[in-house]
């Protein structure tokens, strides 16, 4: 079975292996970088208009494209990985690691594994000793990897400038949703058990204005969603259908910040069933802050996930301007 976060939808990946459920025994991460110059989803998008009233079909879309960049492969990050069980007593018990993830540079076309150093489990740290040692290994790993990226890395022969290439296409994305997934193996046939992913709701849901709000100082629009009828849903979206909540978009870079999922019917303070935030770096990029599906308060709702499930992203640093005058030895901050 295997937990899968997606980053820049089909063009790069990253995978958590799960070994043994629900805990999270071993972390892999693979990435890959598209040879794709333009988000599809950002082809002859316009702003959207607010005023005199809010566009919301337009705002939607325009929200897809903001968020269909591949900036996320850039930036090497800290990584809370955690699960939640509840027993048969309704108690609970949580398991979380910590990691580094350093990302080698990719160059389009290309894929590669990403380098992850455990530095703490359940909050008691890596010894230091230890830490120093896979710190250099990693580093070492990820010379290699930035070695083999270059050898293999496709040529792509440069094409004649026409009218279409010089031509305005749309707008350019300023960050990255991220895809979650839980696979499993039947018969050596892989099948999707879950995925999350804002852009799914975003395509298949409507929208109502709710209210306006500050998030983090920003003006926001909160919007409640309901999906639409007859929707046909991925493999593992099936449960997008039993679902209604809020998603926030940011009023000026037009781009989701927070998605809140319960199952329809539910009080809104009961613990919402999936929830995604994005966190706005310095320098105006969006990126994936907190992930959620809550599989242990709601074990109908994803084809029998029992077990609750939350990433939590952090220290995001650029690594393609800045890890370059970085040892891996050195933590992000």
């Amino acid at each position: 079975m295997t937990l899968r976060i997606v980053k820049g939808f089909a063009s790069s990946t990253l995978l958590i292996l799960l070994l043994a459920l629900p805990a999270l025994s071993q972390v892999r991460v693979d990435m890959s970088k598209s040879l794709r110059r333009f988000p599809h989803e950002c082809k002859a998008i316009q702003p959207a208009l607010l005023e005199p009233q809010i566009d919301i079909p337009a705002l939607i879309k325009e929200a897809s494209c903001k968020g269909a960049g591949e900036v996320l492969i850039e930036y090497s990050y800290t990584m809370d990985s955690s699960s939640r069980t509840l027993d048969k007593n309704g108690k609970s018990k949580t398991s979380t690691t910590t990691y580094e993830v350093f990302l080698p540079t990719l160059k389009s076309g290309t894929r590669a594994r990403g380098i992850l150093i455990e530095t703490a489990k359940d909050g008691v740290p890596v010894p230091a000793d230890k830490l120093e040692s896979a710190r250099k290994k990693a580093g070492e790993r990820l010379e290699k990897e930035e070695e083999r990226i270059e050898r293999e890395a496709p040529v792509t022969p440069q094409a004649p400038a026409t009218n279409e290439d010089t031509a305005p296409k749309g707008m350019a994305p300023i960050g990255t949703y991220s895809r979650m997934s839980i696979d499993r193996s039947v018969m050596g046939v892989n099948h999707v058990r879950l995925a999350f992913t804002i852009l799914t709701f975003l395509q298949a849901c409507n929208f109502t204005l709710l209210r306006q709000e500050t998030i983090a100082g920003r003006p926001t629009l909160i919007f409640k969603f309901n999906p639409r009828p007859n929707v046909k849903f991925n493999e593992g979206e099936e449960y997008i259908a039993q679902l209604s909540g809020e998603m926030a978009i940011d009023a000026q870079d037009h781009i989701v910040t927070r998605l809140i999922g319960w199952p329809s019917g539910s009080d809104s303070s009961s613990p919402p069933a999936v929830y995604q935030e994005m966190t706005r770096l310095a320098d105006g990029i969006w990126l994936p802050s907190l992930k959620r599906v809550n599989g242990a308060d709601y074990p109908k709702l994803f084809n029998g996930l029992t077990w609750d499930w939350s990433a939590l992203q952090r220290n995001y640093v650029r690594f393609v301007t800045e890890i370059k005058a970085v040892k891996v030895g050195e933590s992000p901050n």
